[in-house]
């Protein structure tokens, strides 16, 4: 029987430059996106020298933390734990769309603009819970968490007599921080070569 003599080390499958964490990418990818859509309407409801340098300075953060998770993080059994899931993943989001649309629409009619940051915030947070369990991912229990209570925090502005655009900063500046905070922790969680994903079945 022969063999076949090789020049050097053999890889079967893509080569990286660095430790990855199954199964987070997307999320992280995801969170990174929203967080800076967050900020951007933060910053917009700055005023002075604050706003133009949030309008710079929070893109390049998410341009950091996007290409970040790129490097460090892959999607590993992602596609397989979607399909499982869809349908609830899909159920849960179209909830949060009705709530949304509804917190906008009354709000509006109620001439209680204020309350629309907080609301919302609240709302989003509220449907990462459900999403811990169902994709295996922790991480989304503690951001959940804190979207709501910096929707809280935006909803006791709007009570104490506050307006739309404090109540806009406050929440999504600090909503921004949170989805930016758990992206980060992905990412140093797989450059210490931790595990967090959902298993591949």
């Amino acid at each position: 029987m022969r063999t076949q003599a090789h020049d050097g080390p053999r890889h079967d499958g893509p080569r990286h430059d660095g430790p990855r964490h199954d199964g987070t990418r997307g999320a992280a990818l995801v969170m990174t996106v929203f967080g800076t859509v967050w900020w951007l309407s933060g910053a917009t409801a700055l005023r002075g020298l604050a706003e133009p340098v949030a309008l710079v300075g929070g893109p390049a953060v998410g341009v950091l933390l996007f290409t970040l998770a790129l490097r460090r993080l892959n999607g590993v059994g992602e596609q397989a734990a979607y399909e499982r899931a869809a349908r609830r993943f899909h159920g849960i989001n179209l909830i949060q769309a009705a709530a949304v649309v509804a917190v906008i629409v009354v709000a509006n009619r109620a001439g209680a603009l204020a309350w629309i940051p907080g609301a919302i915030a609240v709302v989003v947070g509220a449907h990462f819970l459900p999403l811990a369990p169902l994709f295996g991912m922790p991480v989304y229990r503690w951001t959940g968490g804190l979207l709501i209570g910096a929707g809280l925090a935006g909803c006791w502005i709007a009570l104490a007599g506050g307006g739309v655009d404090t109540a806009r900063a406050v929440v999504c500046l600090a909503c921004a921080a949170v989805l930016w905070t758990a992206t980060a922790l992905l990412v140093r969680a797989a450059a210490a070569g931790g595990r967090a994903g959902p298993p591949v079945r």
